[in-house]
């Protein structure tokens, strides 16, 4: 083999090796299980963890908070920085920084708005619960268990249904699934709390659009 077509086959192999591994990398939907029925017990214990994840956080305090950002839509990838507010009352507010501090975009009017790209539609009351770990409409319903995990359903009067798989030994939710009037929406925990969620993966089913957050730094607002 040439030398000529030796390199432009290393050019290649690099470039499909860095495709897999940004494909890799992008966050993909929570399917939805197939749950057992869930029996008085079941639902008795779900309820009691769930009670105490409720309690984990409302004792996180306002804070700041610094995520790292991974977008991606399609072949479409772009990371930075997500430096988000989150008060004691009122919504919260968040604007993500590229390299050397470029601005990327920012959280308001219920979306993210990345540059250069469709706004990500993400509703404060969902997202406030998301970034906590929870989803706060109340008491849910126990709809299903399997293997130490319970199925939680919640219907709320502005028409979303949100399901949210419960580790009930741990009492931590481990996914959401929204559905709505604006689409599907997947959120997934895969990292431990401490006490906040350390990894937030946030996919709309409509766009194909997803946010990756590793957090990486908190502060109590005084």
């Amino acid at each position: 083999m040439s030398r000529t077509r030796f390199f432009a086959a290393f050019l290649l192999a690099v470039a499909a090796g860095i495709l897999l591994y940004g494909c890799a990398s992008a966050p993909r939907a929570v399917r939805p299980r197939d749950f057992g029925p869930a029996d008085e017990e079941a639902r008795r214990r779900a309820l009691d963890a769930w009670k105490e994840a409720l309690g984990r956080a409302d004792s996180l305090p306002p804070s700041r908070l610094l995520y790292d950002l991974k977008y991606s839509k399609g072949a479409i990838r772009s990371s930075g920085t997500l430096a988000v507010v989150a008060p004691a009352n009122g919504d919260v507010t968040a604007a993500a920084s590229g390299p050397f501090g470029t601005s990327m975009g920012e959280y308001r009017d219920g979306a993210f708005h990345i540059k250069n790209e469709q706004p990500f539609r993400l509703d404060p009351s969902l997202l406030r619960g998301i970034l906590a770990g929870v989803w706060k409409g109340g008491a849910p319903e126990v709809v299903g268990a399997d293997r130490g995990e319970s199925l939680l359903r919640w219907e709320t009067p502005q028409g979303f249904l949100i399901e949210g798989v419960l580790d009930v030994a741990g009492a931590r939710l481990t996914s959401l699934r929204a559905r709505g009037p604006q689409g599907e929406l997947s959120v997934a925990f895969p990292g431990p709390f401490e006490p906040w969620p350390t990894v937030i993966e946030i996919v709309s089913e409509k766009t194909g659009q997803a946010l990756r957050l590793k957090r990486d730094l908190v502060e109590p607002i005084r």
